[in-house]
């Protein structure tokens, strides 16, 4: 009897559970709603812009230098565009100023991004937009004022560079010469005859419209063989001051390329012996400096070549002055550069002399 009544009280409790779990645990009941996100709108970091940039370059034109995936914008000059006169030389310029060369770049400022830079580029110690204003390839260009003393050290040099190259007509400041036309003014129409004595007039104006024909055939004939002999005298001035300054460029060639063999048994990775470095200098380009007023004589692309010659004379030169501290294959590098650089006028000015 007892069991039964165990039993029945077992019974009772399992049916007063199982509904209540059966209520807290119902698969069929929908899960809570989510919660909405808003969204959440964030530029991504940029990354920071290095103070400092280093490598070797391309020109893209007269003062913007690829190094790497950096647009270099050169800060304080501004060369022509591409699309204008004296923008592609620009470019040649540049590129002839930097080719090969290691460039150490100070960013000043950044554009849209940091693809984008300016600021100062130098080879060695020789500032690369000071040398386009000292070629004539660029002009000085400034949006505010200078702020410190390097900025105003920098902007006297810019302003004295361009000044130079102004005075000598380099450039982008050569000024075209001015051919002087003569205008012959024609004679006058003579007056008609009245009516009445006009078959009269005519037979008396005969000799005088006969000598009037005369003379101007005369003039004209003087004319032309003036002008052909002025334009000859003129292609005999080009083709004395061609030959004299590719003489001028053979010589400079020619000590670089003896400069350049005399240093090959040198140790290259170890500056050049003070005893040897008196032997190593190069000729000034003295017929090109006194003659650079008359580049505008010169076809253009030779007037081009002699002045991309004459920047890459410059920048040896003052490579030169540093070797003490230099080693000798960076030497013989720039020795070769200005060898190389001297075929291309070479070349142009012998098919011209022939």
């Amino acid at each position: 009897m007892k069991i039964k009544i165990g039993l029945a009280a077992a019974l009772l409790t399992a049916a007063f559970l199982i509904p209540a779990e059966a209520k807290t645990k119902n698969p069929l009941q929908p899960p809570p709603p989510a919660v909405p996100v808003g969204n959440v709108e964030a530029q991504p970091l940029d990354a920071p812009t290095p103070p400092t940039l280093e490598g070797t370059g391309q020109a893209i034109d007269g003062d913007e230098i690829a190094i790497g995936d950096v647009i270099f914008k050169l800060d304080g000059i501004a060369a022509p565009l591409m699309t204008v006169p004296m923008g592609p030389e620009a470019r040649v310029a540049l590129q002839a100023l930097i080719d090969g060369q290691r460039l150490t770049c100070d960013v000043l400022d950044r554009g849209e991004d940091a693809r984008h830079l300016s600021g100062v580029c130098r080879i060695g110690k020789d500032d690369v937009a000071e040398a386009m204003l000292a070629g004539g390839m660029a002009a000085v260009y400034r949006q505010t004022n200078s702020q410190n003393a390097d900025q105003r050290e920098r902007a006297a040099r810019y302003d004295a560079a361009e000044t130079e190259a102004r005075g000598r007509n380099s450039g982008i400041w050569t000024k075209p010469a001015a051919e002087d036309v003569e205008i012959e003014q024609a004679p006058a129409a003579p007056e008609p005859a009245m009516d009445k004595d006009l078959l009269r007039g005519w037979l008396i104006q005969i000799p005088i419209i006969a000598f009037l024909a005369l003379a101007g055939l005369t003039a004209l004939v003087v004319s032309t063989q003036r002008n052909r002999a002025e334009r000859k005298a003129a292609e005999a001035d080009m083709q004395a001051l061609l030959a004299i300054l590719l003489g001028e460029v053979l010589s400079v060639r020619a000590a670089a390329q003896a400069a350049f063999d005399g240093t090959a048994s040198l140790i290259q990775d170890l500056p050049i012996p003070t005893a040897q470095l008196a032997s190593l200098a190069l000729p000034p380009m003295t017929v090109f400096e006194a003659n650079a007023d008359k580049l505008a004589s010169l076809p253009r692309e030779v007037s081009v070549d002699m002045v991309q010659f004459h920047a890459r004379h410059q920048i040896v030169g003052k490579v030169l002055a540093q070797a003490s501290t230099l080693r000798c294959e960076q030497l013989r590098a720039a020795f070769e550069a200005l060898v190389q650089a001297a075929d291309e006028p070479m070349n142009r000015a012998e098919k011209l002399l022939d």
